[in-house]
């Protein structure tokens, strides 16, 4: 399949806030839209079993780090498996299952051993000399008890991230104990609040200021 050809010469995706998830048009017939993040979007096609393509906006750039990453991360069963790339996008390996935040909406149950599969998953990729960083309720999923990490896209940024951090205490301190006495499905109004939020917390203490420092000198050193 020429995913050139029958997918990103056809479809629109643009990044227009940072913050939030890109903007898609003009999907192609045979294609659907799986996911967005704020930097890229996910297709799937049946003409690719077991597959899913993470386009990147036109906008951004993304990919070449993406695949320096999963070059790296090598097989673990924590990460998607890449198959092949280009300079707008990766064929990985589909990842079955559902989203923490989605998990959370749905009152699906978050079992303590997902939380630990992601902690194990950052560990090794530590051990790979990489830096584990934006990982999040929508970049976690879990299918069966497990727990995956979906979005890899950071892994080569150097400032200290805490939103797993942040996530875990959330977890431990709120959501366990909670949730031995009932289920607790939480409104997408409020999972979005909580998200924004977040997000001016974040802001407040610096987070987005290290985070596009760290995006600057790495690109200054690919020049240099």
């Amino acid at each position: 399949m020429n995913i050139d050809a029958e997918l990103t010469a056809k479809v629109s995706v643009k990044s227009v806030d940072p913050l939030e998830p890109v903007h898609v048009k003009n999907i192609p017939q045979g294609w659907k839209l799986l996911g967005r993040g704020n930097y890229a979007a996910v297709f799937v096609n049946e003409g690719l079993p077991g597959k899913i393509v993470k386009l990147y906006a036109e906008n951004r750039e993304g990919a070449d780090k993406e695949r320096q990453v999963y070059q790296i991360l090598g097989d673990h069963p924590a990460y998607s498996v890449m198959f092949s790339y280009s300079d707008r996008y990766l064929i990985l390996k589909k990842l079955e299952g559902i989203t923490l935040y989605d998990a959370l909406r749905k009152g699906v149950y978050i079992p303590e051993k997902v939380i630990k599969d992601v902690d194990d998953a950052i560990a090794y990729a530590r051990e790979k000399g990489l830096n584990p960083t934006d990982i999040h309720g929508k970049n976690v999923m879990m299918k069966d008890g497990r727990g995956y990490i979906v979005d890899v896209s950071d892994f080569l940024e150097v400032f200290d991230c805490p939103r797993w951090k942040d996530f875990k205490k959330a977890y431990y301190r709120i959501y366990l104990p909670l949730s031995r006495f009932r289920k607790w499905k939480i409104p997408r109004w409020m999972l979005e609040r909580i998200r924004k939020g977040y997000q001016k917390y974040l802001k407040i203490n610096g987070y987005y200021k290290r985070k596009k420092k760290s995006k600057e000198t790495k690109r200054l050193a690919k020049k240099s």
